[in-house]
C-alpha cells in the first residue's frame, strides 16, 4: 500500500448493534474500491473481517477489525467494532483510535442495545457521530422511523443527508440533498446521477432546507447569510456541516444498503468531506504524575510515539500489535521502547492489516494505523516510542469490570499444565478478561464481561490447548465462625514400643467480632506445658481452622487460649502437641454453636429508568438490600448488597430484565451468617462435593 499523509487520512469505526450489518457494510466499502475482487458474505463465512473461526462459527463479530481502503486521493481505515457488549474491550478501542464513530442502524430495529453503549463511549472519548441507515432494502424498512428513534434515545437532533428512494422492496436509490439530485448506483457500486422524482421534490426541499439552516447553525457568518436568505454554496454548506459534525451540535444522517451498495457512494463522499483528519482532532491524553490527564496533540513533528490498541494472537505471524501513530511516524526495522514496561523493542518491517492480510508498506504516518509482528513485552495498551522520545505513556483505555464469573475444569488433571501458556495468550489478547486462583476451593476462575465471553474464550482454549476443558459455576467461599464460648481437651497419646507420643491441652474457643480473624493466647502457669510446645499447639490449631466441623470451610473470627494441659518429659513432641491441638478443634468447635457466614457484595447496578422497579425487585427476591439510587438523564444507578450466593446467574438475569441495557459492577463487601435454610444447604453441597472429589 501506498503511503498517506496525515490529511489524506480517515479513521472510521464502525459501530452499532450486533446484526446491523457493520461488517457487510465494510466488505462493500473494500469491493467497490477494488481492494477486494468480490464481495464475502457473513453466511458464507469468507468476509475480510470476520476471520476468526469463532467470529465464523457464530456470525457476530468478536474481534475489532482493521481494514484499511485505497482511494485515488484518501485511505480509510475501517475499524470494524463489535456489537455486543462482552467486548466492550474492542469496542472502547476500536471507537477510541477513530475520528468518527459511525453508528450502523438496521433500517427495521432502528436503536438497539449495541447502538446505545456505542453512542455512549463515543461520547466517552468526545469522537464525533454519524448514522447509516443500513438495509432499507429490507422488509418493514422505515427511515424517518430509525431517525426518530436516534433523537429520542440521545435527545439530540438528527439531520438526513440523503433520503431513501423507496423503502424495503421497493427500494431503488437515494436522494443527495446536497446535490439535490437522485443517485442509483450498479452492482459495482457505480453512480447514475438523475432528476428527483417528482413524488419526492416537495419532501426533498424541505429536507435540503432543514438540513442547511443545521449547516449554518454554528456559524456566524452561515447563520446571518442564512437568515437574510442569501443562497450558501456548496463549500459553505459543507464547511459547516463538518463543524457541526466535529462539535457535536447535531447528528448528520445517511442511508443505504450495503449487500446492493446503494448509497455507498454518497456515504464514501461524506466520511472525504466531513469526517475530520486526525491533525483535525484533538489527540491523546496521556497520565502526569498527579495521575490527571493531559493531551497530546498529533504531530507530525518530532520522535515517533503510538499507543497498541489491539493485540492478535496469530497462529502463523505470531503476536500482532495493532497501533495507532499520534507523533511523528515510523519505518520500522529498528529499536523501539516500550514505556509501559522500560524494555527495548526490535521491530521489523511495518505493515497495514487487512483483517487477517498483512500489507507492506514503506512507513506509517501521524494518524494512521499500522501494525508490527512478534514484539515481545508489547500488550493492549502499551505506549511504543522511538527510544528518543521524552513523553509519558498514553492513557490506558478505561475498561468496566467484568460481570462473568465462571470456574474452567479440566476434565483430564493430567492436562491442567497444557492450558497455562494458552491462557496467557489468551489474557495478553484480551485485557477484560481476568483469571484467579481460588486456593481455598482450589478453582480457577475465569472473569469476562458476560456469558457469551466466557463461552468464546473456552472455544479459544480448548481450540489452541487441545484439551478438554468445560465452564462449570465456581464454588462460593463460604466461611465458618462460632457464636458462643465453649472449652474442652484434646489428648494424643500412642505407645508403639520405645519412645511414644503424649500431647495434652486444654483449649476455650470464644468467638469475635467479624473481620476479627484468629486469636491465640497462652494462659499456662505453673509449667504445666513448657512454653517450648506453645508454638506446637498454635500450628495444630492454624492448621485445623482451614477445615471447619460443617462443612469443611475456613473458620474465622475466633479466639483460642490454652490454658491447662499436661506433658511427658521423655514422649512429649512438637508432633504430638499439634495433633493435641487438632484434637481439641474438632472436639470443642461442634460445641461452640458454629454457623455458615456467606461473602456478600457491594453491586451497582446501571440501568434505564423504566427497568428501575423490576431490578429492585430482583435484588429484594434474591435477600438484597438495597441501600441508595440516584438518577441522572433517563439512567439510574442502584448501589446495593447481596449474597453472592443469590449473584451466580445475576449477569444473565439482569440482561433480560433489561433487554440486555442494564450493567452491574460489584465488589467484596463481608461475610455474614447465612440463613438457616441457606446453611443447611451449603452443608449438603458441600458433602456431595467430598463424596464427587473423594471418588
Amino acid at each position: 500500500m501506498k503511503v498517506y499523509r496525515t490529511e489524506q487520512i480517515r479513521n472510521v469505526a464502525l459501530t452499532g448493534h450486533s446484526g446491523s450489518g457493520k461488517t457487510t457494510l465494510a466488505e462493500a466499502l473494500l469491493f467497490r474500491n477494488g481492494s477486494i475482487p468480490k464481495m464475502g458474505r457473513t453466511e458464507t463465512k469468507n468476509t475480510q473481517s470476520d476471520y476468526d473461526p469463532v467470529e465464523q462459527e457464530r456470525q457476530i463479530s468478536v474481534n475489532v477489525s482493521l481494514l484499511p481502503v485505497d482511494t485515488e486521493s484518501h485511505k480509510f481505515n475501517i475499524i470494524d467494532c463489535p456489537g455486543s457488549r462482552d467486548f466492550v474491550g474492542d469496542m472502547k478501542n476500536g471507537i477510541r483510535v477513530a475520528e468518527m464513530s459511525l453508528l450502523v442502524l438496521d433500517a427495521v430495529g432502528a436503536v438497539e442495545v449495541g447502538t446505545e453503549f456505542a453512542w455512549d463511549y463515543s461520547l466517552e472519548y468526545q469522537v464525533p457521530r454519524a448514522v447509516f441507515v443500513n438495509k432499507m432494502d429490507k422488509d418493514r424498512a422505515n427511515f424517518r422511523r430509525c431517525l426518530d428513534s436516534v433523537a429520542a434515545a440521545f435527545e439530540t437532533q438528527v439531520v438526513a443527508l440523503t433520503l431513501p428512494i423507496g423503502e424495503g422492496t421497493e427500494f431503488k436509490g437515494v436522494i443527495d440533498l446536497l446535490r439535490m439530485k437522485a443517485v442509483y448506483e450498479d452492482e459495482r457500486g457505480v453512480e447514475r446521477l438523475e432528476e428527483i422524482p417528482a413524488a419526492m421534490r416537495a419532501e426533498a426541499d424541505a429536507a435540503r432546507k432543514a438540513m442547511i439552516e443545521a449547516a449554518a447553525e454554528g456559524d456566524d457568518e452561515l447563520t446571518e447569510k442564512f437568515l437574510m436568505e442569501e443562497e450558501l454554496s456548496l463549500e459553505e454548506v459543507m464547511r459547516g456541516l463538518r463543524e457541526d459534525l466535529v462539535d457535536g451540535r447535531w447528528v448528520p444522517a445517511l442511508c443505504g444498503s450495503a449487500t446492493s451498495l446503494k448509497g455507498l457512494s454518497i456515504l464514501q463522499q461524506f466520511l472525504i468531506n466531513e469526517c475530520p483528519s486526525p491533525d483535525q482532532r484533538r489527540g491523546f491524553h496521556v497520565l502526569t504524575d498527579d495521575h490527571s490527564a493531559e493531551l497530546v496533540p498529533f504531530s507530525s513533528a518530532g520522535p515517533f510515539s503510538a499507543y497498541v490498541f489491539k493485540t492478535v494472537n496469530d497462529d502463523y505471524a505470531g503476536r500482532l500489535s495493532l497501533f495507532k501513530v499520534v507523533t511523528g511516524e515510523v519505518a520500522g526495522d529498528g529499536i523501539l521502547a516500550n514505556l509501559n514496561h522500560h524494555q527495548q523493542e526490535r521491530v521489523g518491517h511495518v505493515f497495514d492489516v487487512r483483517g487477517k492480510a498483512q500489507l507492506p508498506v514503506e512507513k506509517i504516518c501521524t494518524g494512521d494505523i499500522g501494525a508490527f509482528a512478534k514484539l515481545t513485552y508489547t500488550h493492549t495498551g502499551d505506549t511504543i516510542a522511538d527510544p528518543k522520545y521524552t513523553g509519558r505513556v498514553y492513557e490506558i483505555t478505561r475498561l468496566p469490570k467484568p460481570s462473568a464469573h465462571m470456574a474452567l475444569h479440566v476434565k483430564n488433571r493430567t492436562d491442567e499444565d497444557k492450558i497455562s501458556l494458552t491462557l496467557h495468550r489468551i489474557l495478553e489478547a484480551d485485557p477484560t478478561l481476568h483469571l484467579e486462583r481460588d486456593s481455598a476451593n482450589a478453582q480457577t476462575i475465569l472473569h469476562g464481561m458476560g456469558d457469551t465471553h466466557l463461552e468464546v474464550a473456552l472455544l479459544r482454549i480448548k481450540a489452541a490447548a487441545k484439551v478438554e476443558v468445560e465452564l462449570v459455576p465456581p464454588r462460593i467461599a463460604y466461611r465458618e465462625t462460632i457464636t458462643r464460648k465453649a472449652e474442652g481437651q484434646g489428648k494424643y497419646k500412642k505407645q508403639s514400643g520405645g519412645r511414644g507420643q503424649y500431647g495434652d491441652c486444654h483449649i476455650r474457643f470464644e468467638p469475635l467480632e467479624r473481620g476479627g480473624g484468629f486469636q491465640f493466647e497462652w494462659e499456662i502457669v505453673g509449667g504445666v506445658i513448657p512454653t517450648n510446645f506453645k508454638g506446637s499447639v498454635e500450628k495444630g490449631l492454624l492448621e485445623s481452622i482451614h477445615h471447619g466441623t460443617l462443612a469443611g470451610f475456613p473458620v474465622v473470627d475466633l479466639k483460642a487460649a490454652c490454658y491447662y494441659g499436661s506433658y511427658h518429659a521423655v514422649d512429649s513432641s512438637d508432633m504430638a502437641f499439634q495433633v493435641a491441638a487438632s484434637l481439641a478443634f474438632k472436639e470443642v468447635i461442634p460445641k461452640c454453636a458454629p454457623v455458615i457466614l456467606e461473602p456478600f457484595h457491594t453491586v451497582t447496578v446501571f440501568v434505564p429508568d423504566q427497568y428501575m422497579g423490576d431490578v429492585m425487585g430482583y435484588i429484594s427476591q434474591h435477600r438484597g438490600r438495597i441501600s441508595g439510587n440516584e438518577s441522572e438523564s433517563h439512567k439510574v444507578t442502584i448501589i446495593a448488597e447481596m449474597p453472592q450466593g443469590e449473584m451466580l446467574t445475576f449477569s444473565r438475569d439482569l440482561r433480560s430484565m433489561t433487554q440486555g441495557r442494564g450493567v452491574y459492577e460489584s465488589e467484596f463487601s463481608h461475610y455474614e451468617a447465612a440463613p438457616p435454610p441457606v446453611q443447611e444447604k451449603v452443608i449438603a453441597d458441600a458433602k456431595e462435593f467430598a463424596a464427587q472429589q473423594a471418588g
